[in-house]
């Protein structure tokens, strides 16, 4: 659910601006409403700030990078009485030093790959040979192109050869290039045994760095990181001081801010004691508060899925709880395997051991998918590419037979996968509904009631009848009648705020409305079937897998069992890993597009972020 806020408006007189902005900040509470800066963001010092900020970001990513590679467990903890920018510009330093010689090293490989064919001679011995009046030039050309008469009219000596290609020196006491058709290559300054003890400096120098980097990123990387906090508490003062308006000849600052329903009289009591005006309200329709989610356990392990997509309209409603239920069916069905889904639940019992939030409640939402593929793996049949009906491969165990009942045959998993996808659309037009009718008034929602009506009158008229309730002679006539009722209403009632005047108009509106919803919510059913596509096509490649085992392996004890288990070991996971893929995307997909487009989702909420330091 969206957390409900009260709207604060303030007026400060200009010299009190800061020191309300201190105590705003230590209060931490109130999400002050941040102006577009435009051009204000590019000058001053909320650039330098924000350039410092990402300085410290990029240190602190290399520098975890370090830790993750050399697996620090233990980082030395925060030290506030260094000199913080000192120990930033000492890792910039070494970075960008180590960059340098990284570049170094490349144009010596280079050059070292350039002149290696002519061997490893002495720059001092070719000047030596130009003093007494010899000059020496290296060539390179086709093997069936080179001349012999070369090695009497210039002294040429042959170097040697790779491939096609010849490489050699020509000695003569004219300083020019000998008039031949050749490549000639330029001799370097430095021999190749040179080069090479450039390259071991390098290196010795390189390691020299990373030795110091290391001790950086374990010993300094948390104050880094504490400094980065302080760094962003700047800017984000900064910001926020930007964002009030000017009053009164640049007397008076209005700010605007937004506080939780719940600390609204907390919040209050503060600051009656500070000598400012302010006015707390309602938010109206046409302000846009900042979006708080308060869900229980299971529905708040899914907004991280919301999320991907946007924050929900402050007047709307959150939409996590009503689609958690059906994401973690989704994944079920498209997994397919009640043993893939213990594996889940298993590898998220570790993920929600870990130290960062973001992970811990990634753990739960495995955990949740995992239960979820637990029971529709178990109703599609499958158990580690095991089915439980085919009946060349299916198991005989004895414990299963009684629960065989509720396992679903490749017909009632399709059958299934439809009739989920249309319940999650009734669902969605009747969450629709209910928004428009709280946001708009009960004359706006008529028109989706109109739909609910129709579906929902025609299926409880062919139920009736089916199940001797009502007399199939009548069938036809309910089905018109609850029909005619959706719509009458579709035709007259429809979405009046798009200013269709009369009738004719309110009719043809609704007729091209009907005409795009009947055949919209047909593709939107007929997505669902991916829900039976992907569960089928994962259970598939699992029995292969276990055919492949049990046929590819050879007739030797012990062998036999190793080579069983590595081709089990590797499918499976490949298997498990494609399909888990899948069964997150398709369901997002089924999310977003089929349930959000029929719910009528209004986004563009910002997240409720406090004014609050960071660092501390």
């Amino acid at each position: 659910m969206i957390v409900k806020m009260k709207k604060y408006n303030f007026l400060i007189y200009h010299r009190d601006y800061q020191n309300f902005l201190l105590k705003l900040r230590e209060l931490g509470i109130v999400h002050v409403v941040q102006k577009q800066l435009g051009g204000v963001a590019e000058e001053g010092k909320l650039l330098e700030l924000m350039r410092l900020e990402k300085r410290y970001q990029d240190i602190i990513k290399t520098l975890n990078r370090i830790n993750q590679e050399q697996k620090v467990k233990e980082l030395k903890s925060i030290d506030k009485n260094v000199s913080c920018e000192m120990m930033l510009e000492n890792a910039e330093t070494l970075l960008a030093e180590k960059d340098t010689l990284n570049l170094d090293k490349q144009g010596i490989q280079k050059e070292i790959a350039r002149i290696s064919p002519l061997g490893d001679f002495e720059p001092k011995n070719i000047s030596r040979l130009a003093a007494k009046g010899w000059h020496t030039h290296f060539h390179v050309v086709s093997k069936s192109k080179f001349d012999d008469k070369w090695i009497e009219e210039y002294n040429a000596i042959v170097l040697t050869q790779s491939g096609s290609q010849l490489y050699f020196a020509t000695f003569t006491q004219n300083q020019n290039l000998p008039p031949i058709e050749t490549e000639h290559i330029r001799f370097s300054e430095k021999s190749i045994s040179n080069w090479n003890n450039d390259l071991k400096k390098i290196e010795n120098r390189n390691q020299e760095i990373d030795n110091e980097l290391y001790k950086i990123a374990k010993d300094e990387v948390e104050t880094l990181r504490y400094y980065e906090k302080v760094v962003n508490d700047k800017l984000n003062f900064e910001k926020i001081e930007l964002s009030a308006d000017i009053a009164a000849g640049e007397k008076l600052m209005i700010l605007e801010g937004y506080v939780p329903e719940e600390d609204e009289p907390k919040t209050t009591e503060i600051l009656k004691n500070e000598a400012i005006y302010f006015s707390v309200s309602t938010p109206v329709p046409h302000d846009n508060p900042p979006i708080k989610l308060k869900n229980n356990r299971f529905a708040k392990a899914f907004e991280m899925i919301g999320d991907l997509y946007d924050r929900p309209n402050y007047h709307t409603f959150d939409l996590t709880p009503f689609f958690a239920p059906f994401f973690a069916i989704f994944f079920g069905l498209c997994l397919g395997d009640c043993g893939y889904g213990l594996i889940l639940i298993v590898a998220s019992l570790f993920l929600r051991r870990a130290k960062d939030g973001f992970l811990r409640t990634a753990g739960q939402l495995v955990t949740y998918l995992g239960i979820g593929a637990v029971i529709f793996g178990f109703a599609s049949g499958t158990f580690l590419g095991i089915p439980f009906l085919d009946e060349e491969n299916m198991v005989k165990w004895s414990w299963l037979q009684p629960m065989k009942g509720v396992i679903m045959s490749k017909d009632q998993l399709f059958v299934f996968a439809l009739a989920i996808g249309g319940v999650q659309i009734v669902y969605a037009l009747f969450i629709k509904a209910i928004t428009r009718w709280m946001r708009f008034g009960f004359f706006y929602s008529l028109d989706t009631f109109g739909w609910i009506v129709s579906i929902l009158g025609t299926a409880s008229v062919v139920l009736m009848v089916n199940n001797g309730i009502l007399n199939p002679v009548y069938q036809s006539t309910a089905i018109k009648v609850v029909i005619a009722a959706g719509v009458f209403m579709m035709l007259f009632f429809n979405t009046p705020e798009k200013g269709v005047r009369g009738i004719p108009g309110s009719i043809a509106s609704g007729l091209f409305g009907i005409y795009s919803k009947v055949t919209g919510v047909l593709g939107d059913v007929l997505s669902y079937i991916r829900l039976f596509a992907l569960g089928i096509s994962g259970a598939v490649l699992g029995l292969v897998f276990n055919q492949l085992a049990i046929s590819l392996t050879p007739d030797i004890i012990i062998v036999r069992e190793f080579v069983m288990i590595l081709i089990l070991l590797i499918g499976h996971t490949i298997n498990i890993l494609i399909n888990s893929l899948g069964a997150f995307i398709h369901p997002i997909r089924l999310t977003f597009v089929e349930f959000y487009n029929n719910v009528g989702f209004v986004g563009e909420g910002k997240a409720y972020s406090p004014f609050k330091k960071q660092a501390e």
